[in-house]
């Protein structure tokens, strides 16, 4: 029996630590100024500044992130599996100018995509293939 704790143990930790996403490289391109919000997700466990990283347990990590306007925020996934970012409303898609793309993030399992934010207000989004995979992001 104290073999087999050992071994769920074992195998939570392995589990948790995968859940944090792949190795991050820095911040994303174009970074811009503002900060805020918060870690988790990306390599050693946090996530490059201005980033929301997905994670395999089907998270945006931070859940929420504040940046200046004139920022540009990345979604990266490292996990491999596949997630998007749909805004929730028109203008959270309007306020997302030109990144990598504009508007919507479509589904990519590997990488990161940017989008720049000019616009003050608060936009959620949301990953359509993972329900009640949901995120903010507020720009002052």
């Amino acid at each position: 029996m104290r073999k087999l704790s050992g071994l769920f143990g074992a195998l939570i930790l392995v589990v948790a630590t995968m859940s944090c996403g792949g190795g991050g490289t820095g911040p994303p391109p174009g970074g811009g100024g503002g900060g805020g919000g918060g870690g988790g997700g990306g390599g050693n466990g946090a996530c490059p500044a201005n980033t929301f990283c997905m994670t395999i347990s089907n998270t945006f990590s931070p859940l929420a992130l504040t940046v200046t306007a004139g920022t540009t925020v990345a979604w990266q996934n490292d996990a491999g599996t596949p997630h998007n970012a749909t805004w929730n409303d028109a203008a959270g898609r309007s306020a997302a100018l030109a990144g990598d793309g504009t508007g919507d993030v479509a589904d990519f399992s590997t990488g990161s995509h940017t989008r720049m934010f000019t616009a003050a207000g608060v936009y959620g989004f949301k990953c359509t293939i993972h329900p009640g995979m949901n995120g903010t992001l507020t720009v002052n």
